[in-house]
């Protein structure tokens, strides 16, 4: 039995329930998760401080803490005790209940030096949290909302998979972005949904993509003759997840147990994502079918702009300079062309030439790199001779780039052309050739046999006719009417 493809096709019909079904139902938990623990952190104390999603700061000694400037810990403080219960013991695994305004005192080593730092709890400021990762907050946000309505347009197994995507990333980062404090390391409930939505439910999420490219735009030959395997690609990952969190129990106390359930997890999502990536590259490359190589072509555009971006703006730029040049809570605002490149695919593929605006966008960005360079080097250049504030200099580098710009403009369109919008090219050199014969061809029925090739050539139809109009004559009758039909089907 074959499964259902990406969406309903031309009068085809949406998936029936129980493709729906099991959507929804996971969809609800994840979405229940992430409101659970929101509701959760709002209801119990925090000691001013967050312990970051990281290995290393879940040790067999303690928790390592990044502190508010007003809480009377401080960055890099290693908690080891709280009202004298030691954090790494094995054991002690569940809190006692605390509120607002309780005094405990901590147990902490700074600067290499144990000391005893007295702590007042308080309400989470969680909506603060969340401002500060702002622009994160709308992308998921964003995804959620995209991959929602994808999903009610065209309901099935592929934006079902997204649809799991969207609502893991968005539990799993909203906890992620409030967090936990040292306080809830001793074993409270909302240190226990912390572990689920950012472990499970988000490796819940990177199976979903993996779901995804297995089936869009249309499902993976070997998962029509096992459907077995698509249920073992999804569920591998979590199962893993809490086998290795479950094999970690053993002889450690709780902050090192978490430590190395974030390490297994770590692994986990890296090795979904890449293969993520790995198959939807081999399904593109290997895609025959033309209208799915184009649904392809719009994602993977889109994912290559939002890498771009990220890489350019935020990632290079903080490893080479040590800042990005844009505050990092503008980070979303880089996932917005892969959201823009997934509804197209999904919906609105054919409405435009994604061949076209990829080459246009490149032959338009490597001119102006081009003549962007030319102009500095003639401004730079000159500039040494002339002196830098001369007018001259910069009325001869612009009169330079003007002149240079449509020869470059035409050399680096064609060039692009070549390698990414190759039916365009092959379409104009057809054109060319057949213009240069037309000027020597005299024979009537060879150069309408040559036009017929050219048009099928060119815009590859079903179907063409080509039709010569009845000549004039002086006297009427069948010997003064000439007329010619050619015909070609494939």
């Amino acid at each position: 039995m074959a499964l259902p493809a990406a969406g309903p096709g031309p009068g085809g019909r949406p998936c029936g329930r129980l493709a729906r079904h099991p959507v929804g139902w996971l969809v609800a938990a994840i979405l229940a998760a992430g409101v659970a623990f929101v509701v959760l952190r709002l209801l119990t104390p925090v000691d001013g401080t967050q312990v970051p999603p990281r290995t290393w700061s879940w040790t067999a000694d303690g928790v390592l803490v990044e502190a508010a400037p007003d809480s009377s810990l401080r960055d890099g403080d290693l908690v080891t005790a709280i009202g004298g219960a030691p954090l790494g013991a094995d054991g002690g695994w569940l809190a006692p209940a605390q509120r607002s305004g309780d005094r405990l005192v901590y147990q902490v080593v700074r600067d290499g030096r144990p000391r005893a730092v007295p702590v007042t709890l308080r309400r989470a400021q969680v909506v603060d949290r969340l401002l500060r990762a702002w622009g994160t907050i709308l992308f998921v946000v964003l995804l959620f909302v995209v991959v929602t309505y994808l999903y009610a347009r065209r309901p099935g197994p592929a934006t079902g998979g997204l649809l799991v995507l969207g609502s893991g990333l968005l539990a799993s980062d909203l906890t992620l972005e409030i967090g936990v404090s040292a306080v809830d390391a001793r074993g409270d409930p909302v240190l226990w949904l912390y572990v689920l939505n950012t472990q499970v439910v988000y490796v819940m999420g990177w199976a979903g993509l993996v779901a995804f490219a297995l089936l869009f735009p249309r499902p993976w030959a070997p998962l029509a003759r096992r459907r077995w395997l698509l249920w073992v690609v999804c569920a591998a990952p979590v199962a893993l997840v809490v086998a290795l969190a479950l094999a970690s129990l053993g002889g450690v106390g709780l902050p090192q147990w978490v430590g190395r359930v974030i390490a297994a997890e770590t692994v986990v999502s890296l090795t979904m994502l890449g293969l993520g990536i790995a198959l939807a590259m081999a399904r593109y490359l290997t895609a025959s079918d033309p209208i799915g190589r184009q649904q392809l072509k719009w994602l993977a555009g889109g994912a290559c702009v939002s890498g771009t971006l990220a890489l350019a703006v935020w990632f290079l730029p903080a490893l080479l300079l040590g800042d990005a040049p844009l505050p990092d809570a503008w980070l979303g605002f880089s996932g917005l062309p892969l959201l823009a490149g997934l509804t197209v695919a999904v919906l609105r593929y054919r409405l435009f030439d994604v061949d076209r605006i990829i080459s246009r966008t490149l032959a338009y960005g490597l001119l102006t790199l081009l003549l962007g360079g030319g102009y500095a080097v003639v401004v730079l250049g000159l500039g040494r001779l002339l002196g830098q504030g001369s007018s001259l200099v910069v009325a001869a580098a612009t009169l330079a780039v003007a002149a240079l710009f449509q020869p470059a403009r035409r050399r680096v369109q064609a060039l692009v052309d070549r390698r990414f919008n190759r039916r365009h090219y092959d379409t104009t050199q057809t054109v060319a050739a057949f213009s240069a014969r037309l000027r020597e061809q005299t024979d009537l029925d060879t150069l309408s046999a040559e036009l017929l090739t050219v048009a099928e050539q060119t815009m590859q139809p079903t179907q063409v006719s080509l039709w010569l109009r009845p000549q004039a004559s002086p006297s009427p009758g069948p010997a003064g009417q000439r007329a010619s039909v050619w015909t070609w089907s494939g």
